[in-house]
C-alpha cells in the first residue's frame, strides 16, 4: 500500500498553510506526511520558539521549506537544497507570499564542486549525495549533477547566521568539516539530525569547536555554543 501512494504521488504538488498562516507548495513525493495538514511540528516549534526578527538562519536540506518559511519572520532566511524539483518548489513558494526567503539551488558539502546527488525511489525526502545517504531510499531513481558549497563558502555569501537547521541524510560529517570558520567566528546554535552513523564523528567537531549537546526530537539535536 506504501508503495503504491509513493508512486502515485510521484511530482505531485498541494498547498499546506503554515501555523505562522504561510502558504508552502509540498510534494508528497519528498514525503507522503505531507497528504497531512499537520507536519513537521518540531521544526514550526523550532522557528516559533527559537528564532525572532532580529535574525539570520539558514535551512540546509530545505527539503519543502517548511523550517524557512516557518521562520519567514526573521531578519535574514536562507533555504538550501539540491534536489532540483524541490528548490523550483521553495522558489514558487517565496513567488507565492512574496517571501524574502533565498533559495540556493546547491549541495552543502565538505568544499566547492560538483557532485551526483541519487533522487531516493521512496521520497525525495531520502535523497543523498552519491558515496553518502541512509538504508531508507528503496535505490534511486535517477542520478543528477549539482554544484555543493561549503558552510565556509556560504558564510562568505551572506554573513553569519544565529541559527542553522541541518538535515543532510548521512553528509553531516563532511558538512561540518567544512565549517571550521563558521564553528570558529560566527558560532550559531546548530539543529541537526544526528543518524547512527555520523552521531559520533559530528559530536566530537562540534564539542571540540566548544558546542555543547542536548537531545531534541527524534534524532535530532541541539547544539548550543559554550
Amino acid at each position: 500500500m506504501r508503495s503504491l501512494a509513493e508512486g502515485l504521488s510521484r511530482d505531485r504538488v498541494v498547498t499546506r498553510r503554515l501555523p505562522n498562516d504561510i502558504k508552502l507548495l509540498v510534494s508528497p513525493d519528498s514525503q507522503l506526511k505531507y497528504l497531512k495538514r499537520s507536519f513537521d511540528v518540531d521544526l514550526t516549534d523550532l522557528a516559533r520558539d527559537h528564532v525572532d526578527a532580529s535574525m539570520a538562519v539558514w535551512d540546509i536540506g530545505a527539503n519543502c521549506g517548511v523550517f524557512a518559511f516557518s521562520a519567514a519572520h526573521a531578519r535574514q532566511v536562507v533555504a538550501v537544497e539540491a534536489d532540483p524539483f524541490l528548490a523550483n518548489l521553495l522558489l514558487r513558494s517565496v513567488a507565492l507570499n512574496g517571501s524574502k526567503v533565498e533559495v540556493v539551488a546547491a549541495a552543502v558539502a565538505e568544499g566547492t564542486g560538483i557532485a551526483s546527488l541519487a533522487i531516493a525511489s521512496r521520497g525525495r525526502a531520502s535523497n543523498h549525495l552519491v558515496g553518502h545517504g541512509h538504508s531508507q531510499t528503496g535505490g534511486s531513481r535517477a542520478h543528477v549533477t549539482v554544484p555543493t558549497i561549503s558552510l565556509d563558502a556560504l558564510l562568505d555569501a551572506f554573513g553569519p547566521p544565529d541559527l542553522v537547521k541541518l538535515d543532510v541524510e548521512g553528509l553531516e560529517t563532511a558538512v561540518l568539516r567544512g565549517a571550521s570558520r563558521l564553528l570558529a567566528t560566527a558560532r550559531p546554535t546548530f539543529y541537526l539530525e544526528l543518524g547512527p552513523s555520523v552521531a559520533a564523528d559530528c559530536t566530537a567537531i562540534l564539542e571540540a569547536a566548544g558546542y555543547r549537546l542536548s537531545p531534541a526530537a527524534e534524532m535530532n539535536w541541539l547544539a548550543v555554543p559554550g
